[in-house]
């Protein structure tokens, strides 16, 4: 006799392709596993929503006996790290697992002089305040001032060295004063701002840092890219991490974009592409619009074009798998100011294809135009297209998660908007987050479960979304957009 209760139990959801998720950390003297640990923490243990009830354990952290999802750390060697682990979860409620994964370069930036630095921040100061784009300028101001002090301070006591007049207690007191400068810099200067010296503007003494992080970013991606075990790839960043994370998605995306594609045998890759065709920019960025009057939709589209192009076959063997990219905190905001010189080279970037907009550029002048272009030919006549390097933001959503405070003394000043620099595509959503020194410098609290945060500007009727709602919705582990399968018929 069949159990009443069994037959009543809700089927499990048919088990599909993996995904993974990727986090790049930010500046800092980061350890290994740390931001892996606390992100997987905040999108996936604590959202009961997300795994079924047979895989709900207790915290081990919390006495009270507080149930989480169950997840696993495990070995992986497509990191290329003893020091790494890739942290793994059960099937969830839509019969899916996911795999997270860090890309750890902190030891790479290691090592950065002083002198490195030095040359950094003057190459910041040595603009013409026309040159200071109106979001730089507190940035500029704070890091003029600080100099300014220093170099005085030098002079002076240099001045006083010199003529003789330093007493003996002066000349004590301003020894510890140079010490904790000194100390001040070696502490906080070079382990954090050191990473950005190293990294952001290509230069001769930056490019082989560059050149390692970026490997080992690619080596990780690439593996997982042709990745059989996955359909899907989630690139998450927090600060200079997104630097790094958007220059790894526009080198990928220059190898694994759809190419010879042929009217008859790719009409459904073709027509998610045109799609997107209707929303793009020209390359004057100065002419962009605010806002697109159906943002919801163009993301809608680029989720669709990813579904077309994350199969491989035998005329497409590289599949695109990066359906999102989340910024957390990001500096990128500022990109006129930190990776270019002015608003004019980042636009004249943008327009050579240096850097990509979301939505993308257009192949002609005009906004509305095409992203292919032809390449040539096949064997039997056909013409073959394919889509330009600079549209990595066709297949690919971007969500850009920030933190405007006022000025320097609340909020996250590094973070801010990319419409302006990237184009009216990315979605763009603040939060307003409070920690234990409430809204004093708020950057490193996106995923903090000590923390708490709420969306700023949420849609009119719409109750606004905790800080962690937003991150989860980013990062989208259930596939809003995703065809829906049916659940097998439960016997009965």
């Amino acid at each position: 006799m069949p159990d009443p209760i069994a037959s009543q139990a809700t089927p499990k959801a048919p088990r599909k392709l993996s995904q993974a998720v990727v986090i790049v950390h930010g500046m800092g003297e980061q350890r290994p596993m740390d931001t892996l640990r606390g992100f997987v923490q905040a999108v996936w243990s604590h959202d009961p929503a997300r795994a079924p009830f047979y895989a709900h354990v207790a915290d081990p952290v919390d006495p009270a006996g507080a149930k989480i999802n169950q997840s696993w750390i495990t070995p992986d060697s497509r990191t290329n790290s003893y020091e790494l682990r890739r942290i793994t979860t059960p099937y969830d409620v839509d019969g899916r697992r996911t795999d997270f994964y860090e890309l750890y370069w902190a030891d790479i930036t290691q090592g950065t002089t002083r002198g490195r630095l030095a040359a950094w921040v003057t190459n910041l100061l040595w603009r013409k305040p026309a040159d200071i784009p109106r979001d730089a300028r507190k940035l500029y101001l704070v890091t003029l001032f600080a100099v300014i002090v220093v170099l005085c301070a030098t002079l002076a006591l240099a001045t006083s060295v010199w003529q003789g007049y330093m007493s003996w207690a002066a000349g004590v007191l301003v020894t510890i004063l140079a010490s904790f400068v000194i100390w001040s810099v070696d502490r906080f200067g070079l382990p954090y701002f050191g990473d950005v010296a190293a990294y952001v503007r290509a230069e001769a003494a930056t490019v082989e840092k560059r050149a390692l992080i970026r490997e080992r970013g690619l080596r990780l991606l690439k593996r997982l890219m042709l990745d059989d075990t996955y359909d899907r790839i989630v690139l998450v960043s927090h600060s200079l991490g997104s630097m790094i994370a958007y220059d790894l998605l526009q080198i990928l995306w220059a190898d694994f974009r759809p190419r010879k594609l042929e009217a008859i045998r790719d009409k459904a890759k073709l027509k998610a592409i045109r799609a997107i065709d209707k929303a793009t920019l020209s390359s004057d960025g100065s002419a962009w619009p605010d806002r697109l009057d159906d943002l919801a939709g163009l993301r809608r589209d680029q989720w669709e074009l990813y579904r077309q192009l994350r199969t491989k076959d035998a005329d497409h063997p590289l599949p695109w798998k990066i359906s999102d990219f989340v910024t957390l905190g990001s500096p990128l905001t500022h990109s006129e100011f930190l990776v270019t010189y002015d608003l004019t080279e980042f636009r004249r970037g943008i327009a050579e294809r240096l850097l990509s907009a979301c939505p993308p550029i257009a192949e002609g002048a005009a906004a509305g135009g095409t992203i292919l272009y032809q390449e040539g030919r096949s064997p039997s006549g056909k013409p073959q297209r394919a889509v330009h390097h600079g549209a990595v933001f066709a297949a690919t959503r971007w969500t850009n998660i920030f933190d405007r405070g006022n000025g320097w003394l609340t909020g996250d000043p590094i973070s801010g908007p990319m419409t302006e620099n990237f184009g009216p595509g990315v979605e763009n959503v603040q939060v307003e987050l409070r920690g234990s020194l409430g809204r004093i410098f708020t950057h490193t609290l996106y995923w903090s479960l000590a923390a708490t945060g709420v969306e700023v500007a949420a849609s009119a009727g719409v109750v606004p979304r905790t800080h962690l709602a937003v991150l989860r919705d980013a990062v989208d582990l259930g596939r809003k957009l995703e065809p829906s399968q049916a659940p097998a018929t439960a016997k009965r």
